[in-house]
C-alpha cells in the first residue's frame, strides 16, 4: 500500500482506521484523531502525562483548584424519558439521569466561548487591584448528566498569587451567572502540584464520582476543541506538549524498528521531521549510508 500523491503534492488516504472507519495514511491501522475509540485512551494518557510534567515545573509548591459548574434544572431541564424506569426519584447524575439532550448540546456548544469571556472579565478585575492571577491549567469536564463544567488551577505560592487567587475566585462567583454558568466554588482548596495533577487525572482519565472518563467524554461531538489547556509559561519550561509526546512515541518506534538506542533514534526522527531523511511509511527502509552519516558511525545501520 503506497501513498497516492495528488496534483498539488499532498498525500491521499490509503486505508481506513480499524476502529472508526475514517481514512488513514500508509499502513496505520488506527487514526490519530482524539475522537477515535482506538486512539482516545492513548490521547487521554498523554493528557495525564502533560498535566503531571508541566505542573511539576511550577516554581511554587502549592496551587488551588476551583470548579465552575453548569446551571441547574431551572435552565437545563432533565430528560424525563431517560430515567423513567427508575420511578419516582430525585434527579441526579449519580443515578444516571441526563439533562435534556437538546438543551445540553446547546449549552455545551457555547461553553468554551462563554468561559473565555468569563475568565477574561475576572482576570481584568483582579488586575485592577495591582496583582495578577496565575492560571496554570484550565480543564473542561463532562459530567454524567451530559453537561460541561470547568476546573481552573491557579498558582498559590507567593503572597501576591494567594491574594490574586482569592480575588479571582470571588469575581468568578460574582460574574458566573451573567455568562450562563451555575455554582462556582468559592472555598480555595490548597493542594500540592502533584496532588492537583492526580485529582484532575482521576476525573479526566479514569472517571470518578459520577463523572465520565476523558477517553469516554472526548468522543462526544459537543466537547470543546481545547479540553485541557496548560499555561504556555509551563510548557516552555518543561518542553512537554502533545506534539512533543507524539514525537517521543515516534522516537520509540524508530528505536524498536532500527534496533538502536533512543538517543540515536531521536537523531533519526529529527532528520525525518525536518525533511532531510525520507523514511518510507510502508517499508521503513531509509538509506543505510544516509543513516551512517547522521549517526557518524560505521558500519552503516541496517533497518529490518
Amino acid at each position: 500500500m503506497l501513498r497516492r500523491p495528488t496534483c498539488d503534492g499532498r498525500r491521499q488516504p490509503t486505508g481506513r482506521c480499524t476502529h472508526c472507519g475514517r481514512y488513514t495514511y500508509g499502513r496505520a491501522a488506527v487514526c490519530c484523531r482524539r475522537r477515535c475509540p482506538g486512539y482516545a485512551p492513548l490521547w487521554a494518557g498523554d493528557q495525564r502525562r502533560k498535566l503531571f510534567e508541566n505542573l511539576a515545573v511550577y516554581e511554587g509548591e502549592s496551587v488551588v483548584l476551583l470548579a465552575v459548574t453548569a446551571p441547574g434544572a431551572d435552565q437545563l431541564p432533565w430528560d424525563e424519558s431517560h430515567c423513567r424506569p427508575l420511578g419516582d426519584h430525585r434527579h441526579s447524575g449519580f443515578l444516571g439521569c441526563r439533562v435534556d439532550p437538546v438543551a445540553a448540546r446547546e449549552w455545551n456548544r457555547s461553553a468554551s466561548d462563554r468561559w473565555r469571556r468569563l475568565h477574561r472579565r475576572a482576570y481584568q478585575a483582579v488586575r485592577r487591584h495591582g496583582v495578577r492571577s496565575t492560571l496554570l491549567v484550565r480543564a473542561f469536564e463532562r459530567q454524567r448528566r451530559g453537561v460541561l463544567h470547568v476546573h481552573p488551577v491557579l498558582g498559590f505560592a507567593t503572597p501576591a498569587e494567594r491574594h490574586a487567587a482569592h480575588l479571582y475566585a470571588g469575581y468568578l462567583q460574582q460574574f458566573a451567572f451573567h455568562y450562563g454558568f451555575g455554582f462556582t466554588e468559592r472555598r480555595l482548596r490548597k493542594l500540592s502540584t502533584k496532588a492537583a495533577a492526580a485529582y484532575l487525572s482521576a476525573y479526566f482519565v479514569t472517571g470518578k464520582k459520577g463523572k465520565e472518563s476523558l477517553q469516554e467524554s472526548v468522543m462526544a461531538p459537543d466537547m470543546p476543541r481545547s479540553i485541557i489547556h496548560v499555561s504556555t509559561d509551563l510548557t516552555q519550561r518543561s518542553g512537554v506538549t502533545m506534539r512533543e509526546l507524539r514525537f517521543r512515541r515516534f522516537v520509540w518506534f524508530i528505536a524498536r524498528a532500527a534496533e538502536t538506542s533512543v538517543e540515536e533514534a531521536r537523531q533519526i526522527a529529527l532528520h525525518a521531521v525536518a525533511g532531510t531523511l525520507d523514511l518510507s511509511v510502508d517499508a521503513f527502509l531509509p538509506s543505510p549510508r544516509r543513516l551512517a552519516q547522521i549517526l557518524g558511525r560505521e558500519p552503516p545501520l541496517v533497518l529490518r
